[in-house]
């Protein structure tokens, strides 16, 4: 769905918490089109990690699944 919504809609920041999580995308003027994934450190706290659109965009499925649990 992050994947479609990157392709198909305008939005300001897309946060990508993991296939199994809810995306949260928010819309403002601006469209920055900003791409976070939230990462959880050995901790457990989540760290953000800003992607470019393409770069997310290449990744494979199996990629974004690790680049989201890390």
């Amino acid at each position: 769905m992050a994947r479609w919504v990157v392709k198909n809609v305008p939005f300001d920041r897309l946060y990508f918490y993991g296939d199994a999580r809810p995306v949260h995308v928010s819309y403002g003027l601006e469209s920055k089109r900003e791409i976070v994934i939230m990462r959880k450190n050995r901790e457990g706290r989540l760290i953000p990690k800003v992607m470019k659109e393409a770069e997310f965009m290449a990744l494979s499925a199996a990629e974004l699944a690790i680049a989201a649990c890390l």
